[in-house]
């Protein structure tokens, strides 16, 4: 069957499961060094977004257009999701992944956020995302000019890190070399900017981590440090000196917290 969702298996499936699901517009391959240490105790299963691929084939052999709307997309996900695992999402990722916990929570064994929140763009009582007027620049630029709209997307992830060169450079070396698919960019951004998971995330029965960095200059860190009516299974973890890439500037903290987590909420 065709599937469109690309994904790749690290590990031994006898071990426990991990589901890996990147943010917007960022191939899975951003991942993958953390998914590969984590392969040594877990069986690691990582997903790309609909539409984004370092294969330039992958989305003509699926002949399947990029679906953005997140109960289709949460559908897509778990069906190529091993059973009983842990979801580990990335900006996006994590809020899909905390939306898939939610409302489809026996297929989600625990949640870890890395660089997300309940909801990116700044609403009523949610004071601290990017502003709506900011965010439709941003659209702009991406659907009249898809590849500058990456590269101008990689100095806003890598602003406030330590080493914001070399993070860049990480970064634009795994940007995809041949044509963008615009309608996966486009549709993704119109979910980022729709998405809004307070509801979700508050209601999330299942052990959950949320891992920001201090210096992130897309996902405050205070969007859930504030928080006043906390989930009972949440826990915070803020990273010094990291901005919106922990697994990729501080990639053994990052493991080391991960590992923790699983194993103390593990039976």
């Amino acid at each position: 069957m065709r599937r469109p969702i690309e994904t790749e298996q690290l590990g031994d499936s006898m071990n426990p499961a991990i589901f890996m699901v990147p943010g917007w517009g960022m191939p899975k391959e951003v991942m993958r060094p953390l998914a590969e240490r984590l392969s040594d105790r877990f069986y690691v299963v990582l997903a790309n977004l609909p539409g984004v691929s370092l294969d330039e084939g992958w989305i003509d052999r699926t002949r399947i257009g990029p679906n953005y709307d997140i109960d289709a997309l949460s559908e897509q996900l778990i069906a190529v999701a091993p059973k009983d695992c842990w979801w580990i999402g990335w900006s996006l990722g994590g809020m899909v992944s905390a939306y898939v916990a939610a409302r489809r929570s026996s297929c989600v064994k625990g949640l870890i956020t890395l660089s997300a929140s309940p909801s990116f763009l700044r609403r009523e009582g949610w004071p601290h995302g990017m502003e709506v007027a900011l965010f439709d620049e941003f659209a702009t630029l991406t659907a009249n000019q898809p590849e500058q709209g990456l590269k101008r997307f990689v100095m806003l992830q890598t602003k406030g890190a330590v080493n914001e060169r070399r993070l860049v450079k990480q970064l634009q070396s795994l940007l995809p070399t041949g044509t963008l698919n615009k309608a996966a960019l486009v549709g993704g951004l119109r979910l980022l900017k729709t998405l809004d998971v307070r509801r979700e995330w508050s209601l999330l029965d299942r052990p959950n981590l949320h891992i920001l960095g201090r210096g992130d200059a897309l996902v405050s860190y205070q969007t859930l440090t504030t928080q006043t009516d906390v989930n009972p299974h949440q826990e915070v973890i803020v990273m010094p000196d990291i901005a919106h890439q922990s697994f990729m500037e501080n990639e053994s903290a990052c493991l080391r917290h991960i590992e923790q987590f699983i194993n103390a909420n593990s039976l």
